[in-house]
């Protein structure tokens, strides 16, 4: 997402990431726009190397920028060394945030969810919401619906302790008893800690058969590929936001969310997409039944597609990029007036 906002605000003003650690996703990496300016520092990962702070004043006293946006509440250190405006961006809920929040002149959260635990937590802070978003057009559009098996994916880290797949796996289970073992699988794109308990798992459950584990994929695979499932399902058992239930939206498949937070949030109630109660594989199995079913019916094409126009205007990147430059305007011009006063 930090590409495409950087991608969007670089077409009509000077635009610089700064990547701090050694390892760089190469395929996120060459998603910049030639008209964004990238600096990398080469910090091993976890390194408490004060040089790597040196060589950020460094490429900042370089880059002289107007504002800058970080997003690790620990660059807070370098508060007193700097003189522009800095925004925070928070993307998660019980994040360890070290308590420099005030340092900072704008906190934005992804999602209310965000806002809320921000609030509780550091009572003082009083933080803005910019949502997350993608590029609607970058998702290739799901045509056919209906179609057997019913075709479930989930994205995301396998950690289950946060992303719930187990709770998946216990649900497929379930379901596949009462609708026959042919009528749905579901591959999980993502690596994790988990994946060797989430793979026992589903041959406890018996459904090793009906489950895949693919492995990481790069941003553009999963965008061409989305369309050829049937559901996307998000089961976290917490999530600021939850992106990859924008992508699923986006691609024109129903999504299924645990009624928490940002995920929630999200689908507005109920309004752009189905929830299950958080921890209840019975729930969970409900919907991925009537999901099956409700998805071979008539009008069901023409319901998504409209779901995909109404979201496009509240989630595309561009909607991101431009709340983002409104808030940077607004702390430059106030920087200003108080250097006049």
């Amino acid at each position: 997402m930090l590409v495409d906002i950087a991608n969007e605000q670089a077409a009509a003003h000077e635009t610089w990431v700064i990547i701090a650690n050694r390892h760089v996703d190469a395929s996120i990496a060459s998603g910049f726009d030639s008209a964004v300016r990238v600096v990398t520092l080469g910090r091993p990962r976890g390194s408490r190397n004060p040089w790597y702070l040196l060589k950020i004043l460094i490429a900042l006293r370089r880059i002289r920028p107007d504002v800058i946006h970080a997003h690790e509440d620990s660059f807070a250190r370098l508060r007193k060394m700097i003189s522009v405006p800095m925004v925070l961006t928070v993307h998660n809920t019980r994040l360890p945030l070290k308590g420099g929040l005030s340092t900072f002149d704008s906190v934005c959260c992804i999602s209310e969810a965000v806002r809320r635990d921000v609030e509780a937590r550091f009572p003082r802070c009083r933080p803005r919401v910019i949502g997350n978003g993608i590029r609607y057009d970058a998702v290739s559009q799901k045509e056919s619906y209906g179609r057997r098996p019913f075709r479930i994916v989930q994205i995301g880290r396998l950690t289950h302790e946060q992303k719930g797949q187990d709770l998946l796996i216990r649900a497929l289970s379930a379901a596949l008893e009462r609708m026959g073992m042919s009528s749905m699988c579901v591959d999980f794109i993502g690596c994790g800690d988990s994946l060797e308990y989430l793979k026992h798992l589903s041959v406890e459950c018996r459904v090793e058969g009906q489950c895949r584990f693919l492995g990481s994929a790069t941003r553009r695979t999963i965008y061409e590929t989305l369309c050829d499932y049937d559901l996307l399902v998000q089961p976290s058992r917490y999530e600021g936001f939850g992106l990859t239930i924008l992508e699923g939206m986006a691609a024109g498949l129903p999504v299924l969310v645990s009624n928490i937070e940002g995920p929630k949030e999200i689908i507005a109630e109920g309004k752009f997409g189905w929830s299950f109660r958080s921890e209840d594989i019975r729930d969970l199995t409900e919907n991925l039944i009537d999901l099956c079913v409700l998805s071979q019916t008539s009008e069901f094409p023409e319901r998504m597609r409209d779901r995909v126009a109404q979201t496009r205007r509240l989630f595309d990147v561009s909607s991101t990029a431009r709340k983002y430059l409104d808030e940077y305007a607004r702390l430059t011009s106030s920087t200003q007036a108080s250097k006049e006063r």
